[in-house]
């Protein structure tokens, strides 16, 4: 955990060193992300379905003059929740709700259309860290246990207008496991590796 704390801290150390040389296409905001899965994953006794993502959190977008591309990061809290259910000596149900703080670097692709639009495209890693939650997998098994980093890449597009809001899609694709199970039979239950739809918007200052 310490070493996750200090990782973000040098983040922001990066992020305000930035913004104190005088480039002029640096700028800040803050952004926010829902996700927009509600898929099911079923195995044997055990069944696991996603209820929802929230994100946010501040980030920056750095552009290079003149070529329209540019590295964007951000540093976000998430809140996910899910369900499980489990069917063994007795019907049970538990809601689960861990909390990560993320960090995404995507390098950042825009061309105009009319003058106040902009779409642009986006990729590149993302890392996850759990911060807590997860207490809740003890009243259906103790050999659940939340990652305390993960990994993976993403890919987004959308629409930037008058230079302030840009809505956009992000799918996520997972590299690494969410969480480390000792049940055979359940792994694959929590550890889905299908992509993450979500829409994200963010304001800049």
């Amino acid at each position: 955990m310490k070493k996750n704390n200090l990782f973000i801290i040098a983040l922001i150390v990066a992020f305000s060193t930035i913004a104190t040389t005088g480039y002029s296409q640096v700028r800040f905001g803050l952004r926010g992300e829902v996700g927009l899965n509600k898929a099911s994953f079923s195995k044997d006794a055990i069944e696991v379905e996603n209820l929802n993502t929230f994100k946010i959190g501040p980030t920056v977008e750095i552009m290079f003059p003149v070529m329209d591309l540019g590295l964007e990061a951000s540093i976000l809290y998430n809140n996910s929740k899910m369900k499980i259910e489990d069917n063994g000596s007795f019907w049970q149900e538990v809601e689960e709700t861990n909390h990560y703080i993320d960090v995404p670097i995507n390098l950042k692709y825009k061309f105009g259309l009319i003058s106040p639009l902009k779409i642009y495209v986006m990729g590149g890693p993302y890392a996850k860290f759990h911060i807590s939650g997860g207490d809740d997998f003890e009243t259906v098994s103790d050999k659940i246990k939340a990652k305390s980093f993960e990994a993976g890449v993403n890919l987004g597009l959308g629409v930037e207008l008058f230079k302030k809001l840009a809505v956009g899609v992000n799918y996520g694709i997972p590299l690494t496991d969410n969480y480390s199970v000792n049940e055979p039979e359940w792994k694959d239950a929590f550890n889905n590796k299908d992509g993450l739809w979500s829409i994200q918007a963010t304001v800049y200052l």
